[in-house]
């Protein structure tokens, strides 16, 4: 029930004896709070089952605290089935006002939703969002910044498991499952083997899930049918699941964080359970689509590929929302936090609130008029720039200039702005002028006139200029690169060579993998047909000496005609995944704080030329001409 209860009756002591009090406005405003949370409080929303201990308490609360600011706001409510709109957008507001996070905010406006269907008035409210002054405050940003996973931070997840095997077998097993599947910890602890392994081929998740959504997960590997094979041999002596016989789920959970803590998998040492989560879907993207993921430094993929490794990383992982995938592996396109904002994170995103706020008060009155200041702007445009200044606040604290003051705002900010807009893979010219635009409009706002003049001018400057699709200045020398790619070499010479073909020629990984290069390389020129567009052929002319080099070491190492990258009898998502380990273990590439293979790149990487595939087959038999398609520039 409401944890606010109506107050015992107290008494009045007087010539005519005691009598009891009546009730006052809270009290009566509990009381009927109570008789609506007693049919309601611990079912789930749609009323098919019984919520967890958890949820009934954190709702009994919400409803008291509601009950109490509201008194606190001047509407003494008496009735919960008086709430009114006015009432719930005084709640939003002081909660707004309040600086509470999105999450926090879209919480406590589902337990009102909630509310509202008891009492018969869901149809009132409104979306959260039009409650608020800034609605982009009730926008959650699910894309990761960074790679939560083990190996991020430099711990191997084998080797962690293995030690703290020695101290608690059971507890390492049931990390071991989350290894391999990508499973919650109370998802492996519960684990039956027997009863959710289907056909050799399928572990069928049931047990322990979040919101109790079945699903099923591949076992593709031996290590996994290995940790499978493990697990069902200890079910069978516990006869149930991975927990021992002598504690029930809350007490195993509390030995397994104990047991962790011990070995330093804590939140307070930067390593979690849930990492193995994160490494789980890392890993699969890399497989699915031959790139590091975005927060492991990897380049855009095509959409479709990117959909489709969407759908199987968030159905792996138990997911209704595609786009949650991203919280695992980030967002392509989105600049990693650098500097002092990569080191500490809670701090670099409780900075980022302070500068919104700042920003959003400094431009309140301003943001929601039209530019020729003939009345308001419509409720979907509001919406709009108050995104795009988020997005503004975001990508400077990213790019290293955060704007701490609004005041403050300078032409350097105003050039890192436009440099990463123009050169953005998935922004589309249109969407940049629009933030252009903005940005101008933010300016005079900010009463920088100036700014906004040079904003367009260095706008149409950068327009006129390069390709944005220009490799930039590498963080790294040519020789500190070598230094590396030798070490690589020294562990695995086709890793070394698969490596330089992505760097130097700028083909993709899973294209490096397959390649047979004494198929496809002769008279200077590189011939791609795996891994290519749709019936096309990729032709890349290597003209220049490191190019060449790097062609003559392929042809050194793999002579045979038909010989891949990729070794024989290893399949491709494994080579990739043995490529990507040496990379960040051993070339110290792609791993927090050093470089990523993208950013290597060499500045004369060749810009392909697209072929016909049947043109090409014709013309390699002598019948017809190959005629060239298009340029494959910014790819």
């Amino acid at each position: 029930m409401a944890k606010a209860m109506a107050k015992p009756a107290g008494k009045f002591v007087g010539d005519a004896g005691a009598r009891s009090r009546p009730p006052g406005k809270h009290g009566k405003a509990f009381a009927s709070l109570n008789a609506v949370l007693k049919p309601h409080l611990r079912r789930s929303a749609d009323g098919r089952k019984v919520v967890s201990h958890a949820t009934i308490a954190d709702r009994s609360e919400f409803y008291s605290r509601m009950i109490r600011q509201l008194h606190e706001l001047g509407y003494r409510l008496t009735d919960v089935h008086h709430l009114k709109p006015k009432h719930v957008e005084a709640l939003m507001k002081r909660w707004e006002g309040e600086g509470l996070s999105a999450s926090t905010l879209q919480k406590r406006f589902s337990y009102l939703t909630l509310l509202c269907g008891w009492i018969g008035k869901k149809s009132m409210l409104r979306p959260g969002a039009s409650y608020l002054t800034n609605p982009e405050a009730y926008r959650r940003a699910y894309a990761a910044d960074r790679d939560h996973s083990w190996t991020a931070a430099g711990v191997d997840p084998l080797e962690k498991i293995a030690e703290i095997a020695r101290d608690d077998p059971h507890v390492a097993r049931v990390l071991r499952l989350q290894h391999a599947f990508g499973l919650r910890i109370q998802e492996a602890s519960l684990l039956d083997p027997a009863r959710d392994a289907l056909g050799g081929n399928l572990l069928r998740v049931v047990a322990g899930t979040k919101g109790g959504r079945p699903r099923t997960v591949p076992v593709e590997t031996d290590d996994q049918r290995a940790v499978l094979a493990e697990a069902a041999r200890h079910a069978e002596r516990t006869r149930r699941s991975m927990i021992p016989p002598e504690y029930d789920l809350k007490q195993w959970l509390k030995h397994c964080y104990h047991v962790l803590g011990r070995h330093g998998v804590t939140r307070r040492d930067g390593l979690v359970s849930h990492g193995l989560r994160h490494q789980y879907a890392n890993d699969l993207y890399e497989q699915l689509t031959g790139e590091s993921s975005p927060v492991r430094g990897g380049e855009a993929v095509e959409t479709d590929q990117n959909r489709r490794a969407q759908r199987e990383v968030s159905g792996r992982l138990g997911h209704a929302r595609r786009s949650i995938a991203t919280a695992y592996y980030g967002k392509p396109g989105e600049p990693r936090p650098t500097g002092a904002a990569a080191k500490d994170r809670q701090s670099f995103r409780a900075e980022c609130q302070v500068q919104r706020q700042l920003l959003a008060a400094r431009v309140r009155d301003r943001i929601g008029e039209r530019c020729n200041g003939e009345g308001a702007i419509g409720a979907g445009t509001l919406a709009l720039r108050w995104r795009l200044l988020d997005g503004i606040v975001n990508t400077l604290a990213r790019c290293g200039q955060p704007l701490h003051a609004p005041d403050r705002f300078s032409a350097s900010q105003v050039d890192a702005l436009l440099a990463h807009w123009r050169g953005a893979a998935r922004r589309s010219p249109q969407s940049a002028r629009n933030h252009v635009q903005f940005l101008a409009q933010l300016c005079g706002w900010l009463d920088q006139p100036e700014l906004a003049l040079h904003a367009r001018a260095a706008w149409k400057a950068l327009q006129d200029g390069p390709d944005p699709t220009t490799i930039p200045p590498r963080p790294l020398s040519e020789d500190d690169i070598q230094a590396r790619v030798r070490a690589i070499r020294d562990r695995d010479a086709r890793a070394a060579v698969h490596v330089e073909l992505v760097r130097v020629v700028g083909l993709t990984h899973r294209q490096a993998g397959m390649l047979q290069p004494g198929l496809a390389y002769r008279d200077g020129r590189l011939d791609v047909i795996w891994e290519t567009p749709k019936d096309r052929v990729l032709r890349f002319t290597l003209t220049g000496a490191r190019q060449q080099a790097v062609l003559a070491d392929a042809l050194a190492l793999l002579p045979a005609a038909d010989e891949h990258v990729c070794p024989a009898g290893l399949a491709l998502t494994s080579w990739l995944a043995r490529v990507y380990q040496l990379l960040r273990e051993v070339g110290r590439i792609g791993v927090p704080d050093e470089p990523t293979l993208a950013e290597l790149k060499d500045s004369e990487v060749p810009v392909p030329v697209v072929l016909s595939r049947e043109s090409y087959l014709l013309q390699r038999a002598g019948l017809v001409a190959p005629e060239p398609r298009a340029s494959m520039r910014g790819r």
